[in-house]
């Protein structure tokens, strides 16, 4: 019985856990999935860079961005000169006012 209960708490441990949505400037190393959303402000082959109003992030993702305001799921990795996000899930948001959403992120957070 006491295996099976530490079996069930350890699944229970390594489920998914949910997305934060931060600003990137709020970011840090103890930060593990987080939600994201900006402007898209250049791309390169396997990534692109995001900026929120409050800060920048290079976002490395198999699926480019067509859209240029947009909110990316993901997790984050460390570098050598801070982080970066490996995207799970990339959101168009060009249909969202920009001013609103960032109003309520705020409010939110």
């Amino acid at each position: 019985m006491r295996a099976y209960v530490e079996s069930l708490l350890i699944t229970m441990e390594n489920r998914a856990s949910p997305y934060a949505e931060k600003f990137i400037k709020n970011i840090n190393s103890n930060d593990f999935k987080v939600s994201v959303s900006g402007i898209v402000i250049s791309k390169t082959e396997n990534s692109f860079r995001i900026d929120d109003g409050t800060g920048q992030a290079r976002v490395v993702s198999s699926e480019m961005p067509s859209h240029d305001y947009l909110r990316v799921f993901g997790k984050v990795m460390p570098v050598e000169d801070g982080f970066e996000i490996q995207a799970d899930v990339v959101q168009d948001m060009s249909n969202v006012n920009k001013a609103l959403h960032k109003k309520v992120k705020t409010l939110l957070s």
